[in-house]
């Protein structure tokens, strides 16, 4: 193991003290009185003094006659007022992917509240591949005067770049709460406090491939070799997956993503160059799989999640392409729109996702490769116990070390990509003819 995954506990409680004293902070803004507020300051001095148990439900709410401020609604609320809540929401909408084992999640979040609070409530877990909807929806109803059709956004970080750029604010300022106390397991690299937390730690688009078929791939312009025609699919112009591969492809050209003329360069040689060697533009998960598993393909873009739940399920010459000019994170976000109708059931679902059941679902019943696609590396060093048995030996080949998220993998501007890659995307739509 890398030195820097064991974090050393003074650094954790450092990283506690000062999620505390935002939390003061903003007790004090919403109106507590200052013996209130050295109260709740004392509180959480004790606390960090205090070992706390690291299951899902670990500090997730007060004792019956204890209050605590929640930020979001600007109150302060005992655990029956919380029940109380949960009760009268009923129900929350996630927006999020198409994972294979969307149905174990609704399961085991409708489970983990009713055995938390002793409420029966319904997940709506909305599914795409394309979250760019997701967006468009929120903006529009939010115009219209109309509540956030949904009440937690589970998607790229470029898409929370985004909607923060929105004016008025698309977003709502919840962390740190009281509900998400696993957020302060959350190494800070994934933390975009106060608006947002990764969930995801090591997600990066890329090319999944037959190494006995196209095992001379070695970078992202290689996908330009003549030996690919009709044997490679593309995502399709527009979303996250795209921009995954544009950016990709710059990197591997030696071209600047952030000058438009280059990026230009960069789209020609994607048409004139790969476009050749295109089967399919797709962003089809269930469609890739089916021509990877024929051989009608030999590689597709998508994620490298893909090539974890393919090798998992037998295909043992299904592998991802980490290219030689670096791999950009991508990584998933949790965040709250402004509106949405039940944010008290948005913040438990936000801490229960960055649990150690969720984020390993050792438990679930599903097979190795839908674990392998909801699993996405490690949040922060209390998260390593939860790798399963059948793969402690093997865990850091598929997954990276946080030295290597830190040192290998590359991070992106994402203010820029949110202001310039609906450009990328026209451009390539035209030069495609879409």
């Amino acid at each position: 193991m890398q030195e820097s995954l064991h974090q050393s506990s003074e650094d954790w409680l450092t990283s506690r003290r000062m999620s505390r004293r935002v939390l003061l902070r903003r007790g004090l803004a919403a109106g507590l009185a200052l013996t209130a507020a050295s109260q709740l300051l004392v509180a959480c001095r004790t606390e960090e003094a205090t070992p706390q148990p690291a299951g899902p439900a670990a500090g997730a709410t007060p004792a019956p006659a204890e209050k605590m401020l929640i930020p979001i609604v600007n109150k302060e609320m005992t655990r029956d007022d919380i029940v109380a809540a949960i009760r009268q929401e009923g129900e929350l909408v996630v927006a999020n992917w198409t994972y294979t084992a969307n149905d174990q999640i609704v399961a085991q979040f409708q489970k983990y509240v009713k055995e938390t609070y002793g409420v029966d409530i319904k997940l709506i877990y909305e599914g795409t591949q394309a979250p760019s909807t997701y967006l468009t929806n929120l903006y529009t109803a939010l115009k219209a005067g109309n509540p956030s059709p949904y009440d937690v956004m589970a998607i790229e970080e470029n898409y929370w770049a985004e909607a923060k750029l929105q004016d008025p604010p698309v977003l709502e300022e919840f962390l740190p709460s009281p509900l998400i106390p696993n957020a302060e397991r959350v190494d800070e690299m994934f933390r975009r406090f106060p608006t947002a937390i990764g969930f995801q730690a090591s997600a990066t688009p890329g090319m999944v491939y037959n190494k006995a078929k196209a095992g001379f791939l070695k970078d992202w312009k290689d996908l330009a070799d003549e030996r690919l025609k009709g044997k490679i699919t593309l995502p399709l112009p527009g979303d996250i997956t795209c921009g995954g591969f544009l950016l990709g492809l710059a990197a591997s050209l030696g071209k600047d993503y952030k000058n438009p003329d280059q990026m230009k360069e960069v789209i020609d040689f994607a048409v004139d160059k790969i476009g050749p060697n295109v089967l399919k533009y797709t962003t089809d998960s269930a469609e890739m799989q089916q021509l990877l598993r024929s051989e009608a393909a030999w590689a597709v873009g998508f994620w490298n999640s893909l090539a974890r739940m393919e090798f998992l399920n037998g295909y043992e010459d299904i592998v991802f392409l980490i290219a030689e000019s670096g791999q950009y994170l991508v990584n998933g976000y949790l965040w709250i729109p402004k509106g949405a109708p039940h944010p008290i059931l948005a913040q438990i679902f936000c801490d229960w996702r960055l649990s150690d059941s969720a984020q390993f679902p050792n438990d679930w019943g599903i097979e190795k490769g839908p674990w392998a696609e909801l699993q996405e590396g490690l949040l922060g060093p209390s998260y390593e116990k939860g790798i399963p048995d059948w793969f402690k030996d093997q865990y850091y080949t598929y997954y990276p070390t946080f030295d290597q998220l830190r040192t290998q993998y590359k991070s992106v501007d994402w203010d820029y990509y949110a202001q310039h890659s609906k450009e990328w995307f026209d451009y390539y739509s035209r030069r495609l003819g879409l």
